[in-house]
Formats: C-alpha cells, structure tokens, sequence
C-alpha cells in the first residue's frame, strides 16, 4: 500500500471492478476518457485480467484514507524497461470526490512509486484538453506539457487535442 494524507493507493482487485466500470459507462465520465461505447460486463473481465496479468503496467485502486472508501483507480502502463518510462492512466470516478486534490495525491504516490521502486527515468500522460481538470491535476503534481497533438480525437462529435504532460525523475 501507498499513503498519503488523503488517499491510498492499494491493490485494484476484482470486488472493485464492477464499481469501476459503472464509473466508466457514465456519460459524463466517458467524454472525459474518450470512450466512445459502453463498456460489457465480458469486455470489462478481459480488460481486468489482462491488466493484472501484464508485467508492463501496475494499477491501483484509489481509496480515501478516512473511510476507505474506493473512488478511482490510477495506473502505470506500458512500462518500458529499457527507455524506463511509462504512462500515467487515472479515474477517479467517484464525483463526490472530484475537485478534492484526490487525483493529485494519487498522480504524485504512482509517481513517486514509479520513480523509486520502478527505476524509471520519465512518467508522461496524455489528456484531452477538453479536460482541463485532469490536466491541472497532473500540473500540480510537477507535470510540463511537452506537446500537443491536434484534433487527434474525435469526442461526442467534435474532435479536440490532445496533450501530452511529463515528468522526469529528480536527479
């Protein structure tokens, strides 16, 4: 388990997955992850069995301190040992908790975990920059926009950019 003050980070289990894909199949939410259907009970068992299986990726739940209570999920994805980086992926999915700082503590615990214990060099995102909570969540943590990929997505009908946020490992 990961602390911080608000939140912990601990082991994304199956008992959680079926909360997490109701988040997911929210409208509100899908637009912010660009999703662009829903996500099936099977679809969303194969996704969870081969993110757990993966040795390139880690996910976590997020889950208040307080109360434990289960609000989100952040992860690490296609790790790459040799070029030592890796994706940042989060939802916290539970709207009660959005706008608490909730997903910046869990960004900046996955970060630092993934800088100690991980070994990696660089930890990057990629946001729809009609996001821009998410992205001042990643900000917050010491994330730097490198880039800018326009128009790259096509969401509820419009496209809109992307933009790729980073952070190095302190030397």
């Amino acid at each position: 388990m990961l602390n911080g003050k608000r939140v912990r980070l601990r082991p994304f289990e199956w008992e959680d997955a079926e909360k997490y894909r109701l988040w997911v199949n929210d409208p509100v939410v899908m637009s912010l992850v660009d999703r662009a259907l829903p996500v099936t009970l099977e679809e969303h068992r194969r996704w969870y069995e081969s993110i757990i299986a993966n040795p390139r990726s880690v996910i976590f739940a997020v889950e208040t301190v307080d109360s434990k209570r289960f609000v989100g999920c952040v992860w690490l994805y296609d790790i790459d040992d040799r070029h030592r980086h890796g994706e940042v992926r989060i939802l916290i999915g539970d709207k009660r908790y959005w706008g608490k700082g909730m997903g910046t503590e869990a960004i900046s615990l996955l970060s630092q975990f993934g800088f100690e214990k991980l070994n990696l060099h660089k930890i990057y995102a990629y946001v729809l920059a009609s996001n821009p909570r998410a992205s001042e969540a990643f900000e917050k943590v010491g994330f730097t926009r490198e880039g800018l990929l326009k128009k790259d997505r096509y969401v509820n009908g419009v496209f809109v950019d992307v933009v790729r946020l980073g952070l190095l490992r302190k030397e």
